[in-house]
């Protein structure tokens, strides 16, 4: 009789369970016109500052009900792709690590991008506050709720109970795959068509060996060298990929994310990838007719190509390393890409500072150039191109 009991009460809490889910099923809509839906609600993690204590506690209605200003802490790597929601029939301000950003307007949904957020603070997480005149935390509503796409089906939460997250839909996640793949085949067809020159290029030993005559092809020809020019067009494209993952992490260089405000598509992916890529060519084309007209001004046409391999060369190994590493961290450590323009400031300066006295080295042993006129020339050539490049890239 008991097991038999145990059995009938056992099979009633599996069909309340059912219900539960049956009528649960769904994912909740939320923001103007329903049209998010809803990934996470700030409801319950409202936060505010105790004097006491010297910070930030939990909120409990029976305490805190009497405060104006709550925050909650908000993962903004974690969401990027998502968007916050905010509506309240109050008057209230926002602000984002103590700073204040804009008064909120009363009964209307205010929508905010994540990505919008990097602009403000490019921390993974940052604290946002709430402040109003008036107490209490009822009316104020704070979600991050994921666009609804046209023809999109509703979302359904797992047996477990727990709140089902939208499918980040993002193309970059394809595009960064894809995009290496390309860029490995481009490699492996140059070192298939020229093995012995595309090993030369990419030869730390080579680079650092200064010949006493270099009479190469592949140097004394310059640009007239076909795998110069294709070495030179495969840079190029590394360079524009590595600055579509930068971009993508909300670094914005040059200050050209305003460009990027569209919605991306993987077509317009690669559009802006081979776009940027033509770019980054004609600047190497433009920078080796500035060698040429220099070194004719400083009566050092000997040594122009020479210059040019050597910079190139130098480029290729850094840059060949520097995309197999961010490649490394994307995939390994995510959380450290949100600080790319961090971690690689130092290399890339200390790069830029050891090819140039590679240069000097170079120039030096192979010319009776005054150090006076070589100094200078490389100053024009390599340095103030730098140190110009880097203010207006930060």
């Amino acid at each position: 009789m008991g097991s038999f009991l145990t059995r009938r009460l056992h099979c009633f809490w599996i069909f309340i369970l059912s219900l539960i889910t049956w009528t649960t099923g769904f994912a909740q809509t939320t923001g103007p016109e329903d049209g998010y839906f809803l990934v996470h609600d700030f409801r319950d993690d409202w936060r505010v500052y105790d004097e006491r204590v010297k910070t930030y506690v939990p909120y409990i209605r029976e305490m805190h009900q009497q405060y104006g200003s709550f925050s909650v802490i908000l993962d903004i790597a974690q969401n990027r792709h998502y968007y916050l929601l905010y509506r309240s029939e109050q008057e209230n301000y926002l602000f984002i690590n103590g700073s204040l950003q804009k008064k909120l307007p009363v009964n209307t949904w205010t929508v905010f991008k994540m990505d919008s957020l990097y602009k403000v603070s490019p921390n993974r997480r940052v604290l946002l506050t709430l402040y109003g005149p008036k107490p209490g935390v009822d009316q104020k509503l704070l979600q991050i709720g994921h666009k609804i796409v046209a023809g999109q089906k509703p979302i359904y939460v797992s047996e477990s109970f727990l709140q089902a997250r939208p499918r980040d839909d993002s193309p970059f996640e394809d595009f960064y795959v894809l995009g290496a793949l390309l860029l490995l085949a481009s490699y492996a067809a140059i070192y298939r068509i020229f093995p012995r020159d595309f090993l030369r290029y990419l030869s730390i030993k080579d680079l650092l060996t200064i010949h006493p005559r270099e009479g190469a092809p592949l140097v004394t020809r310059g640009l007239l060298e076909i795998v110069n020019l294709l070495v030179l067009l495969l840079i190029s494209f590394v360079l524009s990929y590595l600055y579509q993952l930068i971009r993508y992490r909300g670094i914005d260089l040059f200050g050209t994310q305003a460009l990027f405000q569209q919605e991306e598509t993987m077509g317009r992916l690669f559009f802006y990838f081979l776009i940027i890529g033509i770019i980054i060519f004609i600047v190497f084309l433009l920078k080796y007719v500035m060698i040429n007209v220099l070194g004719h001004i400083y009566k050092f046409d000997r040594i122009v190509n020479i210059h040019f391999f050597k910079s190139i060369q130098s480029s290729a190994i850094f840059y060949t390393a520097m995309a197999a590493l961010m490649l490394f961290m994307l995939n390994t450590f995510p959380s450290l890409t949100f600080h790319w323009d961090n971690l690689f400031l130092f290399p890339i300066t200390a790069f830029y500072i050891g090819r140039l006295m590679l240069l000097y080295f170079s120039i030096n042993k192979l010319s009776d150039a005054k150090n006076l006129y070589l100094f200078s020339y490389l100053c024009i050539v390599e340095l103030v191109p730098f140190i110009i490049g880097l203010k207006f890239a930060l």
